[in-house]
């Protein structure tokens, strides 16, 4: 009787080992995480004599900026606006806003993860009232053209593919269509710790010869940024490290 529990006790050990050998020469996951703006983090794939870590996406849901009568009266003319994180404006000094960080956690050092989250950005001007964009007249032409602009960009040290068209999105274009997607891609190298990724944003509007006082003195501008409830984040590994 004990050369028989002797045995079993070895067959289960040595089946035990096999399984862990394979488990740390092929990792394979599917890892899934709810973000702050309901972005779904999904992972699926292998990778050899790697651990995986786990990314989720957070952000702001929007940007905010309130345009006062001192701001845009004739003495500040010729000078740009920028939103800052607490809803107000700054002068001459551009703001770059964190609108989304993409998060990994764990995993083996020099696993590149590449993350593409669906962004759709919603302009909302419940609050703008009776303001007319830019109709090709020279009196209109900097608030229409590039005197009311939104700019997305990567922090520094932050790899960021960002597609052309929202890269710098006019203000009159989302006023006319409320709304304006695409895709964007954060590749994220593990350090075996935590590594983040920065998305920002800044928007500017320049108080013009025609276009200041009355339209837009006392206005709001406000600037939501949302993933897909479903397939808003998704992520795979592209390269595993030693």
């Amino acid at each position: 009787m004990d050369k028989k529990n002797t045995m079993l006790l070895t067959v289960i050990a040595v089946a035990t080992l096999l399984v862990a050998v394979v488990g740390a020469t092929f990792a394979y996951f599917a890892i899934g995480a709810t973000a702050e703006n309901n972005a779904k983090t999904t992972i699926t794939g292998s990778t050899e004599n790697a651990q995986v870590g786990t990314v989720a996406l957070t952000g702001n849901n929007d940007i905010n900026m309130a345009l006062t009568a001192e701001d845009m009266s004739l003495a500040n003319k010729g000078h740009t606006f920028y939103a800052k994180g607490d809803g107000t404006a700054v002068i001459d000094s551009e703001q770059k806003l964190t609108i989304g960080t993409a998060t990994l956690t764990g995993g083996s050092s020099g696993v590149v993860y590449k993350c593409i989250a669906k962004y759709t950005i919603t302009y909302d001007d419940t609050d703008l009232g009776a303001i007319t964009w830019s109709d090709g007249t020279s009196d209109q032409e900097a608030l229409g053209d590039d005197g009311a602009v939104l700019k997305l960009s990567a922090k520094e040290g932050s790899t960021i593919e960002i597609p052309s068209d929202l890269q710098t999105i006019k203000l009159k274009e989302l006023a006319s269509n409320k709304t304006k997607s695409g895709n964007i891609t954060f590749t994220i190298t593990g350090n075996g710790s935590s590594v983040t990724s920065e998305l920002q944003a800044s928007l500017a509007i320049a108080n013009s010869e025609k276009e200041q006082q009355g339209r837009l003195a006392n206005k709001k501008f406000t600037i939501t940024f949302e993933t897909d409830e479903e397939n808003g984040f998704t992520c795979d590994t592209v390269s595993a490290g030693d």
